[in-house]
């Protein structure tokens, strides 16, 4: 892969420059609790039902030169993560973890071994998340106990799934519509779902929402969080990415040409790193105030168990974006495949 050294200067300058407008003075933190912020990957499965290829997702498990190339730059993003102290759950399904057991063992144990976190990710059309969990383990990882990738209009069916293999799963993150389309949930905030609404706090809830607010990459977004912080709730926000946006270059000798760009693009790889790096810089400030703290999932829900009693849970109803995913993205600059 090279190191960030040798990086071309073709680093889509400009765009980085829209991207990441703005260097104001860190919000005040005298008042407010601190806005927990955790990065998430996401592998989806290649196989829909176990027997179709999805077009749009890379072959994991059944191409290893594809499988060398994804590999190498999550773990070149989970050392630039760690060089600043942020911190990554890495969700995976079943075939990514397949890719791992196959040509790329040590993945799952040295983004451990950096302080990052391995989820069970699964939308469950052809592997369960019992199932999609030891994936994991066969492929050398010490999974957490977050489930994500939940459809909500199954989210509440799922609870009861979930108690058959307690406590393997005890938190959640990511409940969203289909495609990730307008009106999903955006809460930025921490709560147990109730068994009758999954939006409602249940004190005696056995699991632990984790919100992600509006799952837009930019310091804006962030931003905009932190001035809407409460004083009375677990703040939390995260920024989302996947493997397939970090394609290799046009011409990679064993890559299928699906699969690489231009070294203009934004979407190859060390353009896509560089952009993750210029956002992890602009953060910095953040940081040092103390208005901003990394952290996993599972420490976001530690955090949460802690102060419970003293939160408040006064909400009539969450947050719902009126855009998809893809659309709140665009808005800021940053393409995301759905």
């Amino acid at each position: 892969m090279g190191n960030r050294g040798s990086w071309p200067a073709v680093l889509v300058v400009a765009g980085l420059a829209l991207l990441l407008v703005g260097s104001a003075a860190p919000v005040s933190s005298e008042d407010l609790p601190p806005l927990y912020l955790t990065i998430v990957v996401h592998t989806e499965e290649d196989l829909s039902r176990g027997v179709l290829p999805k077009a749009n997702i890379p072959d994991y498990d059944g191409d290893e030169a594809l499988m060398h190339h994804f590999a190498g730059v999550m773990s070149a993003l989970a050392e630039l993560a760690s060089e600043h102290g942020a911190k990554i759950n890495f969700g995976s399904d079943w075939t990514f973890s397949r890719g791992v057991a196959l040509h790329e063992p040590a993945f799952y144990m040295d983004l451990q071994a950096m302080g990052h976190e391995i989820d069970a990710h699964a939308h469950e059309s052809f592997v369960a998340y019992h199932d999609v969990r030891q994936e994991i383990v066969v492929a050398g990882g010490s999974p957490s106990h977050v489930a994500s990738g939940m459809n909500e209009e199954e989210i509440q069916s799922e609870l009861l799934y979930f108690d058959a293999t307690y406590p393997e799963f005890r938190i959640l993150w990511g409940v969203a519509l289909p495609g990730h389309g307008p009106g999903e949930c955006v809460a930025p905030w921490v709560w147990r779902p109730s068994r009758d609404d999954w939006t409602r706090h249940d004190p005696d809830g056995r699991y632990i929402y984790i919100g992600h607010g509006e799952l837009i990459n930019s310091i804006q977004a962030i931003r905009q969080a932190l001035e809407h912080r409460s004083a009375d709730k677990v703040n939390c926000i995260a920024l989302f990415t996947t493997p397939r946006e970090f394609k290799a270059l046009e011409g990679t000798p064993a890559i299928e040409e699906a699969w690489t760009v231009p070294e203009g693009s934004a979407d190859y790889w060390m353009n896509r790193l560089a952009w993750w790096e210029a956002l992890l810089d602009q953060m910095v400030p953040l940081v040092e105030a103390g208005v901003v703290e990394y952290a996993t999932l599972s420490e976001i829900a530690s955090i949460f168990e802690d102060q419970e009693e003293d939160l408040v849970f006064d909400w009539t109803d969450v947050p719902r974006s009126d855009l998809s995913m893809r659309a709140r993205n665009t808005k800021a600059g940053y393409p995301l495949d759905d």
